[in-house]
């Protein structure tokens, strides 16, 4: 499976992540927890992580768990990163970290996934002894949800000209509940009305405008 590119922004909660999981990663068998509710940044951090493995020289991969299961006999990267870890059993997280320490030399593996994945570790004594560092993304602040429009919205090509954009982040915020995959469709979104006219006006309206229109798709 090709990793996705690490060109989404960080937050600093996610800057921090990343740092974190490095630095278990540089240990070989290492094993570490990456925890967060749905759509809260983890394949971004992975794939951060993933381009920082490449810049120590170390070869790693991104696969949904069950993928890494199937493929029992394959060689391993150094860095194993098993996406969606709350899906599998504990039985089957302690083969999968037992093959990545089995390695010459052992793999490091991230285990990614919703909440659900700390009360599997937590079932089985071995798996948790395992575990030497946990990370945890939780939904954007206000001022992260503005880095992320900063970035990707708030530019030279598309300034919001009649709200304020402190008025414009925070409904963006508020409307997606601070949950970064939904601050970056409904951002992305904006971004493509802006463009679309000479001015690149954006109001407080096109982003409600937009929403309703997400959520009508979704009835």
């Amino acid at each position: 499976m090709t990793p996705p590119a690490a060109t989404e922004p960080l937050t600093d909660t996610q800057r921090a992540a990343v740092a974190k999981l490095a630095c278990a990663c540089e240990q070989p068998g290492g094993v570490a927890l990456l925890c967060s509710p749905p759509g809260a940044g983890k394949t971004t951090v992975l794939a951060h992580l993933v381009a920082a493995a490449a810049r120590r020289d170390q070869s790693s991969e991104i696969r949904p768990v069950g993928a890494w299961l199937e493929a029992a006999a394959g060689p391993l990267p150094d860095v194993v990163c098993a996406d969606a870890a709350h899906e599998a059993d504990e039985a089957a997280l302690v083969r999968l970290v037992d093959r990545c320490r089995s390695r010459q030399p052992a793999a490091s593996v991230v285990l990614a996934g919703e909440g659900r994945l700390l009360t599997l570790v937590s079932r089985d004594p071995r798996l948790e002894r395992a575990v030497s560092l946990r990370a945890t993304l939780r939904p954007f602040s206000a001022d992260e949800t503005r880095q992320l429009l900063d970035a990707r919205l708030f530019t030279a090509a598309c300034p919001p000209a009649t709200d304020s954009r402190d008025d414009v982040a925070r409904t963006i915020h508020e409307i997606a509940a601070g949950i970064p995959a939904a601050v970056v469709r409904l951002t992305d979104l904006a971004r493509v009305v802006a463009e679309a006219r000479p001015d690149g006006e954006l109001t407080v309206d096109d982003i409600e405008a937009i929403h309703r229109r997400l959520t009508l798709q979704a009835a």
